[in-house]
């Protein structure tokens, strides 16, 4: 049975059991009598013709109306809170299922926000500021104590809170129209910019890598201490002294050393 007319300003819990993304329209199935609501539309918290924010229609695991299916704790499933206004259904929200990924206690996890989509990417923030962003690869930004993301796996309150690698390969990448800083998921870090490139340290700047290579003609302003080998295939220019092209002083045939360079 589909119902057409709702009771005035009714209030109803349901399930969604398809989604219609283009339209931000779901059809539901009604918990207390089983009926069915066509295309109801999701109410955003901000929106309109040109700006918004776009949560995206959650899908259920399996999408069909069968007013007998029971919810599965293993497989995703979507309730939400309908209004009936001037008969026009709009659902206003969602609501966790009994048992969900997404409770945690007070106790271990006081004032945990958590945020995360379908795809298992996900943001949260703990008690103490410490904020987590993880992508269901593995990769991670963290802003907080220390440098590994809080692994929540199992650490809700009903045990269930996994993420399953997608086995996807991402690059972060943070840039504009004239610089870009790429981490590639092979390790490789490259800093591109169009203008000048800048780094100032209070402390002492260290660099180890295999190998290092510069081309650009280089100045350095300071003392150079070099332990192992120079090499070069240019001339050499100390002062006003060539390396290549210098004469010496004092020169005398035989055994006896020359004089420093002219």
């Amino acid at each position: 049975m589909i119902s057409e007319t709702f009771a005035a300003n009714s209030v109803r819990l349901a399930r969604v059991t398809h989604v219609y993304p283009e339209g931000q329209t779901m059809d539901v199935c009604f918990l207390d009598t089983g009926d069915f609501g066509r295309h109801v539309q999701l109410m955003t918290p901000y929106g309109g013709s040109d700006f918004g924010f776009t949560s995206g229609v959650p899908s259920p695991a399996a999408e069909g109306h069968d007013e007998n299916m029971h919810n599965d704790p293993d497989k995703r499933t979507v309730t939400v809170v309908v209004a009936n206004m001037q008969g026009k259904h709009i659902a206003l929200g969602f609501m966790y299922p009994q048992v969900t990924q997404m409770a945690f206690s007070k106790d271990r996890d006081k004032n945990r926000m958590i945020e995360r989509h379908p795809s298992g990417f996900y943001r949260t923030i703990d008690d103490e500021g410490n904020m987590d962003m993880r992508h269901p690869s593995g990769v991670f930004i963290r802003i907080g104590a220390g440098s590994a993301p809080t692994d929540l796996t199992g650490r809700d309150f009903d045990g269930r809170w996994k993420v399953e690698d997608s086995g996807s390969t991402p690059t972060v990448t943070i840039g504009g129209p004239n610089y870009s800083l790429t981490l590639a998921h092979g390790g490789a870090v490259t800093l591109t910019s169009q203008g000048a490139l800048t780094v100032t340290a209070a402390g002492a700047v260290s660099v180890t890598a295999a190998s290092a290579s510069i081309t650009a003609p280089t100045t350095i302003t300071g003392d150079l201490a070099v332990t192992g080998a120079i090499t070069a295939t240019g001339d050499v220019t100390a002062g006003s002294i060539s390396l290549q092209n210098h004469v010496n002083t004092g020169v005398v045939s035989g055994g006896s050393n020359s004089g420093p360079p002219a």
